[in-house]
């Protein structure tokens, strides 16, 4: 299988309000506001679909804007191929789905309309393996599949001006204050917020039931969910852990667990456990962790050695992991990583160049590739992957962060800004992308082709 600052402790704001946000969310959707009816259910599955869409990724660039998404390519690669095997098993799949990390170490995750689906990193730290981490997605999945939020939304379309922009205000200051967040969040919506949540956890059995569904048709042990239940329960009686907020929406008891236990189907073969998941836990301790203990794994220490800027001992260390495993993507560009880091791109670059041979057109090792290519001044290299990138990967932002970068040092100005434009698009950023495309609008040096793209890109902000 292949595989993409200090976190403050356990109070997540951002996560926990993820199901208020998404009423807020309507007002910037150029065709929705607040207090605007919703699409009927089951009146038009293509329009309900990209309304659905829209939020969702509306929703996901404020995110982005916010700094709260974990973008390290591989660990973002991981998640999402992790929720592609689930997705596998899906019949009459009408959604595109995207997973992502959210850097907080509340225990929570969270679906948003249009398939957009969030897991804090403290809840990944409680899953001790990927079937367990797989439920949680799974279940995510249903609520979404199940159109659960939107009808949420209605349910809460009650909420005062008042309760909103409380709401708004909590989410602003959630950042620097995570106690003061929550207490506007939680105290500003009073009422309105339990009647909410009620509704939310009538909905928790129907997405279990479809989630284990999911879990067995991909091939993945449907147990998990039931160990993660008992996990969640299992914290709900520490004091350390007393609010958690996935608890808040996603109560669980015996009766739940019990009817989880019930619905699995019994003597089907799942998949055997991911040999990758323990590298994906201890990459993303060291990239959202400023201090790593040295111990564990052979890798693991190697990572935490690079944390204290110990390259040469790291290096030993990770060649004979990859000379052990040439197929493992986490040692094989974790090396690469680290030889960029002691200033020798030639190797990393050969390193790279070998595991594309293994993994052909790979997005992370491509991007890698772009970038050493970028820095060692071989500018025209890196463009063509980067405009096949740009094709085959149109909403990644990091993409687009290269091609600005290499156009720039190529002296083509005008594709440099039209590059920028469309990161900061992706990235939330919308005042920006509208500076940068009425720059290259009102240029003289713009040709037709990019003057009607940089057209239609700007309309789609407005």
């Amino acid at each position: 299988m292949r595989c993409r600052a200090v976190l403050k402790k356990p109070r997540d704001t951002v996560a926990g309000i993820v199901l208020f946000w998404l009423i807020l969310s309507l007002a910037y959707l150029p065709s929705v506001s607040v207090g605007q009816e919703l699409p009927q259910l089951g009146e038009n599955a293509v329009i309900n679909i990209e309304w659905e869409r829209k939020l969702g990724e509306e929703f996901y660039r404020q995110l982005l804007a916010q700094g709260v998404v974990e973008t390290d390519l591989l660990l973002d690669q991981y998640i999402n191929e992790l929720g592609s095997i689930l997705l596998s098993g899906m019949d009459r799949r009408v959604r595109d789905y995207r997973f992502f990390i959210v850097k907080n170490l509340g225990i929570n995750a969270f679906a948003v309309p249009g398939g957009y689906i969030g897991v804090n990193i403290g809840l990944i730290n409680q899953a001790n393996n990927r079937h367990q981490l797989a439920s949680v997605l799974a279940h995510e999945i249903a609520h979404v599949r199940l159109m659960h939020s939107v009808r949420l939304m209605e349910k809460a379309s009650n909420l005062s001006s008042t309760a909103l922009l409380s709401l708004l205000a909590g989410i602003l200051i959630a950042g620097a204050n995570s106690d003061m967040g929550s207490a506007l969040v939680y105290g500003g919506v009073a009422g309105s917020q339990q009647s909410v949540i009620n509704f939310t956890r009538e909905n928790e059995y129907e997405a279990d039931r479809l989630g284990i569904e999911l879990l067995q048709d991909a091939g993945f042990d449907a147990n998990g969910m039931v160990e993660f239940f008992k996990i969640m329960d299992k914290l709900a009686g520490n004091s350390e852990f007393q609010s958690i907020e996935y608890l808040r929406t996603h109560p669980v008891h015996v009766n739940r667990i019990s009817e989880a236990v019930a619905r699995i189907r019994q003597g089907t073969q799942p998949l055997q456990g991911d040999i990758y998941y323990p590298m994906f836990r201890d990459y993303l301790e060291y990239i959202s962790s400023d201090h790593i203990e040295v111990s564990g794994s052979q890798f693991r220490k190697a990572l935490a050695l690079i944390k204290l800027g110990q390259h040469d001992r790291a290096n030993q260390m990770l060649v004979k992991l990859h000379q052990r495993d040439g197929g493992n993507i986490w040692y094989g560009y974790t090396l690469a990583e680290n030889l960029e880091a002691m200033n020798l791109p030639r190797d990393a670059e050969k390193i790279v160049r070998q595991m594309l041979d293994i993994y052909p057109g790979d997005y992370v090792l491509s991007l890698r590739l772009v970038r050493l290519l970028r820095t060692s001044g071989r500018y025209a290299d890196a463009l063509k992957i980067a405009r096949s990138l740009e094709i085959n990967y149109p909403q990644e932002q990091a993409v687009f962060y290269e091609l600005t970068e290499i156009y720039r040092r190529l002296g083509q100005a005008i594709l440099s800004m039209m590059s920028e434009a469309e990161y900061h698009q992706l990235k939330g950023n919308r005042e920006r992308a509208v500076q940068l495309y009425d720059q290259i609008l009102s240029s003289t040096d713009t040709d037709l082709t990019t003057e009607s793209r940089a057209r239609e890109k700007r309309k789609q902000i407005e």
